[in-house]
């Protein structure tokens, strides 16, 4: 039982780094794109919430979940292609954080599809 919530913890906590990595000096070139990790943070929580609350099925938890990390990678292509280059310069921090940031959402909605979904709670269900 503690390693399964272990791996859960863990598990979320890289969803929450895939969510927010992007280089500082990025968001001064678009400020519009500060509004994103926000959201995204935001969705997770409340996916996690619901799940734990028993408002949200764990199928559809799982779901949930699933189409944040999706949904991050999509952005994260659709801003790579534009923001290559800061001048005449590649802007390899960038691409690195957008790289990173997809390989870790992709990884997590690989592992989330793998864990049984009786250990996608923090606290197991009581028996009665």
């Amino acid at each position: 039982m503690r390693n399964s919530r272990s791996n859960l913890i863990l598990l979320i906590v890289l969803q929450v780094v895939a969510i927010i990595l992007y280089p500082p000096e990025f968001f001064s070139r678009a400020p519009q794109a500060a509004l994103l990790p926000p959201a995204m943070f935001l969705l997770l929580v409340l996916a996690l919430i619901g799940m734990n609350t028993g408002t949200l099925a764990l199928e559809s938890g799982r779901t949930a979940l699933n189409m944040i990390q999706g949904l991050n990678i999509v952005v994260r292509l659709i801003m790579l292609f534009p923001n290559l280059k800061r001048g005449d310069t590649w802007d390899i921090l960038l691409i690195l954080a957008q790289l990173v940031g997809m390989g870790l959402s992709w990884y997590n909605m690989t592992k989330l599809d793998q864990l049984p979904l009786s250990e996608l709670r923090f606290r197991p269900e009581k028996t009665q």
